[in-house]
């Protein structure tokens, strides 16, 4: 399409000029123009009138131009005055560096938030876990400490079995030495309640359960006495049926060996017998009793050696009622040991 410029410089060319033209602006080269007067003047005023409203267009577009720049000046500054002094807002930077700024402004507003939210949870768990910890070794404590009291208890109910036993006359050494095993397990076991006894912050009558204690201690220790005595005792003027078949042929050097051995035995355990206040008589008697013996061992021999047979007989039975006597008084020791530990027992309280 021609514009106004081209028609009017075709205008003002030549008739021969106009083809060409025409051809350099690409219309044909048979075009025919025509120029009557009415045609140019009528292209005359179109033109002006083309050219006027160019001109009140471009100056409406000038001024819309000026009224947008003011605008957006006017918002610039309010923008500005608006915007806080600690936010940064980049400028003339690419659209990526504007989209990594936004999500570090985005981050900063929900990371303090979420850091502390975080650190208060450790803080909870840790503390939630140290008292766990503690709840849990203190219901250990507490089971350690009911289970021992238990165990105690139940111990020291076995006394009174052990009493029987190591009073009883009939002396049997397989129950006298369990009843010693047993006893050291009881000590052992109430000596371990003492000790804990400082940190049972559940008892208040520590000094009562004290008192309670030393008394059990007191009867533990005479019956570990009182065993240990007739473990030695046991073994005290023990003849068995050396006596027996005593006549001209016994082999007197054999005997005088035999009986030698068992006075120095018995003197033996007796001076490593424990003292025990029950058997004050007992001991002081059994003392009596082996210089007895040894004196009748030594006539026996004599006799025999004599060949003073009925004289010898008369000695064994003074050497058997020796043995009597002291026996005897061994077994009235036991009977008194025997009532006074049951009442000492008897007066022990369970232990808390």
């Amino acid at each position: 399409m021609m514009n106004i410029r081209d028609y009017l410089f075709i205008n003002k060319a030549k008739n021969s000029n106009k083809i060409k033209i025409l051809e350099i602006l690409g219309f044909e080269s048979n075009s025919y123009i025509t120029q009557s007067p009415e045609t140019i003047k009528y292209r005359s005023q179109e033109i002006e009138n083309n050219q006027v409203t160019l001109d009140e267009e471009l100056y409406e577009s000038r001024i819309l131009d000026l009224e947008i720049d003011s605008n957006n000046y006017d918002e610039s500054e309010t923008n500005l005055e608006a915007t806080p002094t600690r936010t940064f807002e980049p400028i003339k930077i690419t659209s990526q560096m504007k989209k990594i700024w936004i999500d570090i402004e985005r981050r900063r507003m929900w990371l303090v938030p979420v850091g502390l939210f975080i650190v208060t949870i450790l803080l909870i768990a840790t503390a939630t876990s140290i008292f766990v910890n503690n709840r849990n070794q203190e219901i250990e404590v507490i089971n350690l400490y009911e289970t021992l009291s238990e165990d105690s208890n139940k111990l020291i109910k076995e006394i009174e079995d052990i009493i029987f036993i190591s009073t009883d006359s009939f002396y049997s050494k397989y129950d006298v030495s369990n009843s010693s095993a047993q006893l050291q397990l009881i000590e052992s076991t109430i000596m371990e309640y003492k000790r804990n006894l400082v940190n049972r912050v559940d008892i208040d009558n520590v000094s009562e359960v004290n008192a309670n204690l030393d008394q059990i201690f007191i009867v533990i220790n005479d019956l570990d006495d009182l065993i240990t005595y007739r473990i030695l005792a046991s073994e005290i003027l023990i003849y068995n049926d050396i006596f027996n078949n005593i006549n001209e042929n016994t082999d007197i050097d054999n005997l005088s060996n035999i009986l030698s051995e068992i006075s120095a035995k018995s003197k033996l355990n007796y001076n490593n017998l424990p003292t025990i206040k029950e058997f004050e008589k007992h001991s002081l008697l059994l003392e009596v009793t082996l210089e007895s013996a040894e004196d009748l061992h030594g006539s026996l021999i004599a006799s025999l050696r004599n060949n003073e047979i009925e004289v010898a007989n008369s000695l064994i039975i003074a050497i058997k009622m020796n043995k009597d006597i002291e026996v005897n008084e061994f077994n009235n020791s036991l009977l008194k040991i025997k009532n006074t530990k049951t009442d000492l027992i008897n007066k022990i309280t369970i232990l808390p």
